[in-house]
């Protein structure tokens, strides 16, 4: 577990002063008091708080290079937004340090550390770390940004996807075209996996349905095995809601090789829009999130807390859009 530390807010509460006062006071701003300085550096002192590593490197240079730590580099989503984001910090004069390595909380926090020893300015956090402490814990040594969910944090920017809407889109959809057992094949810890068959579960609900549901990883063998165990149920989905595209290449290849045909035996909706979704042997309908947005926003967010570590952070959440292909089709 991280150490904790005291933070710029627990400073500022002690010495009844914003945040960005007493950032300027602790950076050695000449238009701060010295009384004013010696009083916010006491507290902080007592409080034990210590400063951003990453603005001690950058104190005597300033460094041009942010980080791209990508959580699940299989997922071709998550490549795909990397890209979009690598592109944005060309347009912005930044240049990037691709991480593959930041697989879980612990391996995140060492590559923050690796990161740090690049002189990087900032990271990009593409849905990793999973836990909430230690992306807080990244947020104190460096400025970040997450993608892929909202975190409650003062210091930590966020831009996710609506999935609280997109799924609920996705599932009238079906129940629309006459579906009543509507399965899903959820994916692993990441708080958006959670936020999606939250949503599924509360529609499901609402329209006095009984869910059926497989948890495994946001991969495709997790498709494969999920579509598997819930076609042997005794009442059988006649359409599946998977986490992303990845787990609905999974569930299709699943459903082929049982000998059942995607649309006519089964219907099948993903989450993401990866390339491989519109090809014409898969043709998948699916919710497509907006990377070239997601990237613009993401960007700005990191660039201002770049700027100023003390600057509120902000939560952005991008629209999704469903996208109709052959992999649904109508009852009767």
């Amino acid at each position: 577990m991280a150490e904790k530390y005291a933070t710029l807010e627990d400073v500022a509460n002690v010495v009844g002063m914003s945040r960005a006062q007493v950032s300027r006071a602790l950076r050695g701003d000449l238009g701060v008091k010295p009384s004013t300085r010696e009083r916010v550096v006491k507290a902080a002192t007592a409080l034990g708080y210590r400063p951003h590593m990453a603005a001690r490197h950058l104190a005597s240079a300033q460094s041009n290079t942010v980080g791209l730590a990508i959580g699940e580099p299989m997922n071709p989503y998550h490549m795909q937004l990397a890209q979009a984001l690598d592109a944005e910090l060309a347009r912005a004069g930044l240049d990037s340090v691709v991480s593959l390595r930041a697989l879980d909380d612990a391996s995140s926090l060492r590559e923050s550390d690796r990161l740090i020893s690049l002189r990087a300015a900032g990271v990009l956090l593409i849905s990793t770390p999973h836990g909430g402490k230690a992306i807080a814990e990244i947020a104190r040594r460096l400025p970040c940004v997450y993608l892929g969910s909202s975190v409650d944090h003062p210091d930590v920017s966020t831009v996710s996807a609506d999935d609280e809407a997109g799924v609920r889109t996705a599932m009238l959809h079906l129940i629309a075209l006459g579906h009543r057992r509507i399965a899903h094949i959820g994916g692993g810890p990441e708080p958006a996996d959670a936020e999606r068959l939250q949503t599924y579960l509360q529609v499901m609900a609402e329209a006095g349905l009984t869910p059926q549901v497989q948890i495994g990883r946001n991969d495709t063998d997790s498709g494969w095995r999920g579509s598997h165990a819930l076609m042997r149920q005794p009442e059988p989905p006649t359409a599946i809601f998977t986490v992303n595209d990845f787990v609905a290449i999974g569930a299709i290849n699943g459903l082929h090789a049982l000998g059942l045909r995607v649309p006519d035996d089964v219907s099948v909706i993903g989450f993401d829009d990866i390339p491989a979704a519109s090809s014409e042997m898969l043709s998948l309908t699916t919710l497509r999130q907006n990377v070239v947005e997601q990237a613009r926003w993401a960007v700005q967010s990191l660039q201002l807390r770049m700027r100023d570590p003390s600057a509120a952070a902000m939560n952005t959440v991008v629209p999704v859009e469903l996208i109709l292909r052959r992999s649904v089709r109508k009852l009767g």
